[in-house]
């Protein structure tokens, strides 16, 4: 793809000068004028961060003793006022127990369903709200969730350590509207279109289309591209959500804020939000020889991971992905930053493959056993419990984990894995 060249209207009145930081831009087809837009925005909006670990016996303990009741408000410890809402989860959810406080912003997911509680996995998510992540430091949020001494993971886990970590990063902007034609002129890997009536009828957090897009009378489109499970671009209206979630008075004072007073409560602002799944963060660090399987170890980086993500759902001028890409796009690539600017990195993403010579059989032994049950019509659920009777079930998780994968990983591959065969007539 190609960029265009900026000015300003200082720039121009001088001659031929560029300016990186103008609001105009050109091309060989012209010039166009983006000086209205104001970007109110730029936010880490949730941190979802996994920890693995041997789950504490005294707080199964503790959260057992709440077994008659399906929620109520617990302490997590004796030594802290504050209340949490407690609830226990079945298994769709992924984890036994989900216990949340919104005043603090935090939601966690304890007892991982796919693994044994008394043996060492994947039990503990913590997802940090945008009002946690605002009101405190990178340094103070790692803190909090994983010091050696008080950490909330060190509650909840004995050899706790980072296992993986989500991230959606959000800019929020007043003055521009997409293209009528703004479908036809993305470039991405997307192939599934959607359309919704209004954003009433969907949840974006849970939406798994793999392009959606929605909207009322009177109001822009919205769109949602891609899935959970890689990278997903959210696009909507953020004035109007924000009603529905009661959280005016929280975005109108972060707004000003961040835009020293430039943003208009009489606009509209729109998000656009990046979401990377925990594995797609792995492997982008392992792309870079790096690390990323804590917050902390992310954060310098999450603007080259910005600019991945509107490189990899990019809007074109006139659909060609050789051609010149939008001048919008442009300007959020290359003006927004979160916490620190781009790096400049060239992002690749590296699976982590096993070397172990049990792994190819592994591989084999799944695709022949999903063969065989498909035929026999077995749900998932089932299939999943028959997997952990296996001897072999450890083998099979640590072939998942070599691979940046994880027991939800292993449940998608499962129930893709049976869908293909019915539907093929490939079942053994």
């Amino acid at each position: 793809m190609k960029y265009n060249k900026r000015y300003s209207v200082d720039s121009l009145s001088k001659g031929s000068d560029q300016d990186n930081e103008g609001l105009m831009f050109a091309n060989s087809e012209g010039i166009t004028d983006l000086t209205s837009v104001d970007v109110v925005g730029a936010s880490v909006d949730t941190v979802r961060q996994l920890f693995s670990g041997l789950p504490k016996a005294d707080m199964i303990a503790k959260l057992e003793a709440y077994s008659e009741e399906k929620e109520t408000m617990i302490s997590l410890s004796e030594y802290s006022e504050d209340k949490w809402h407690f609830t226990r989860m079945g298994k769709v959810g992924g984890y036994r127990y989900k216990i949340q406080n919104n005043e603090i912003g935090l939601v966690i997911l304890f007892g991982s369903w796919y693994a044994n509680m008394d043996k060492e996995g994947s039990h503990l998510k913590i997802e940090v709200s945008p009002h946690f992540i605002s009101t405190r430091s990178v340094k103070e949020i790692w803190r909090y969730l994983n010091h050696e001494f008080g950490g909330l993971c060190r509650m909840f886990l004995e050899n706790a350590k980072p296992a993986g970590v989500a991230v959606h990063l959000a800019c929020d902007y007043q003055g521009f509207d997409l293209p009528y034609d703004f479908i036809q002129k993305l470039v991405t890997n997307s192939r599934t279109v959607r359309a919704y009536d209004g954003i009433s009828t969907i949840d974006l957090s849970d939406l798994t289309e793999a392009f959606a897009t929605y909207g009322g009378k009177n109001q822009a489109k919205n769109y949602l591209i891609g899935k959970p499970v890689a990278v997903q671009m959210a696009i909507y209206d953020k004035s109007y959500e924000i009603i529905r979630s009661d959280k005016v008075d929280y975005f109108n004072h972060e707004w000003n804020v961040y835009s020293l007073g430039v943003y208009d409560q009489t606009k509209v602002v729109r998000r656009i939000e990046a979401r990377l799944h925990h594995s797609v963060v792995r492997e982008i660090g392992l792309g870079l020889g790096l690390t990323f399987e804590g917050f902390d170890q992310v954060v310098e980086h999450l603007t080259d991971l910005w600019r991945y993500s509107l490189e990899r759902n990019r809007l074109m001028l006139d659909g060609n992905p050789q051609g010149y890409i939008h001048p919008f796009w442009q300007l959020l690539m290359e003006d927004v930053f979160f916490y620190v600017p781009a790096k400049g990195h060239k992002i690749s993403r590296k699976k982590k493959l096993s070397n172990e010579p049990i792994a190819k059989n592994i591989a084999l032994i799944l695709g022949n056993y999903l063969s065989i049950v498909a035929r026999q019509g077995l749900t998932v659920k089932r299939v999943m419990a028959q997997l952990k009777l296996l001897h072999i079930y450890d083998d099979i998780l640590l072939y998942y984990r070599n691979r940046g994968l994880n027991e939800h990983d292993l449940q998608e591959y499962v129930r893709k894995g049976l869908e293909r065969r019915r539907v093929l007539g490939t079942a053994a």
